[in-house]
């Protein structure tokens, strides 16, 4: 059976037909992987973990089974030598709703509303309609006005020590651009470049261990240096996504104080299982754990990308402005042993 994805128009949801679905999967991942995807082969697992399914519009879209709102796609090369171009976790509304909604702006640009169910074996009797939206209704609010007891401020953090590259022990530092570059330790490069044994099955990761600079030669760039990745503990692994639990945090804290060096959680890193490229980086699934639970502007992401010959490093932090991207690359050196 060919997957497809079935249509309906308006929020009463009226069936108006099905298109396949590769084609909207090629739609995405073509310009993110930089080549054709023609033959090639879309292996797809949709996972039973629910996603808000409303894909703000113009359109607007509905996922209509969004009791499995994330998909593990797996791209393989056209030609039967079964080579992996890609494997990752996304959520439905990226990869299939997405490409979709662009569709259905450009053949119906009058209509505002539309629903989608995807239609692929395992999936009956599982699609959901909402109850439609009712126009004049106004939520009132019952319960009385209750005064907080007490409430939180957030206190402000002293500026971080000035600092040069040279001090951090980078000896040629090429000219480079971002608010927050990174300056990592040899033995911790090495750790990520070769050393580590990833897991080839499932994302793994930890947390990184160092100190935040402000740069003395650019004092609008703050200098994350890197002095220790150390592995998360009490995570949770799958082909979802890797995950932090508070049990993770409550560890690694006691962890930074046994080391007695000053050292400060500066970020997290995990592991991609496909090779990288120049538009592959940080997943949207990787982009919102980060803005949820590293919050400081220099508090960094690193990801490692492992094919089956050599291994990618990469840092990103949050950018200063968000309308464009959330994440941006930060630079990076490797400190002299």
């Amino acid at each position: 059976m060919t997957a497809e994805v079935e249509i309906y128009r308006t929020d009463d949801y009226l069936s108006v037909g099905r298109v396949p679905l590769v084609p909207l999967l090629q739609h995405f991942f073509e310009p993110m992987l930089g080549r054709s995807l023609a033959g090639c082969r879309f292996h797809l697992l949709f996972l039973p973990v629910a996603e808000d399914g409303v894909l703000p519009g113009p359109p607007e879209l509905v996922n209509l089974r969004g009791s499995h709102g994330y998909v593990q796609v797996r791209i393989v090369q056209a030609g039967g030598d079964d080579t992996v171009l890609y494997r990752h976790p996304h959520p439905v509304s990226e990869v299939i709703a997405g490409p979709l909604q662009e569709q259905l702006a450009k053949a119906a640009p009058a209509e505002t509303h539309w629903g989608f169910g995807v239609v692929a074996p395992g999936f009956d009797g599982r699609m959901v309609r909402p109850t439609p939206a009712v126009d004049g209704v106004i939520g009132i609010r019952t319960s009385g006005t209750v005064t907080p007891l007490f409430h939180l401020e957030e206190v402000a953090e002293p500026d971080p020590p000035l600092a040069t590259l040279e001090d951090l022990g980078v000896t040629d530092p090429a000219p480079a651009h971002g608010s927050v570059a990174v300056v990592v330790a040899a033995d911790v490069h090495a750790q990520f470049d070769h050393e580590a044994d990833f897991s080839r099955e499932v994302e793994e990761g930890g947390f990184l261990a160092g100190h935040v600079h402000r740069d003395s030669a650019d004092p609008t760039r703050l200098l994350v240096e890197i002095t220790a990745a150390l592995a998360a503990e009490r995570t949770g692994a799958s082909m979802l996504h890797f995950t932090f639990t508070g049990e993770s945090f409550l560890r690694i804290a006691r962890q930074l104080i046994r080391r007695g060096n000053g050292e400060r959680l500066v970020g997290w890193y995990h592991t991609h299982l496909f090779s990288a490229s120049d538009r592959l980086g940080l997943s949207s699934i990787d982009v919102d754990l980060h803005l949820t639970t590293f919050r400081r502007p220099w508090q960094v992401a690193g990801l490692v990308n492992l094919d089956r010959t050599s291994r990618v490093l990469r840092f990103y932090h949050r950018a200063p402005d968000a309308s464009a991207a959330p994440m941006e690359l930060s630079p990076y050196w490797v400190a002299a042993p």
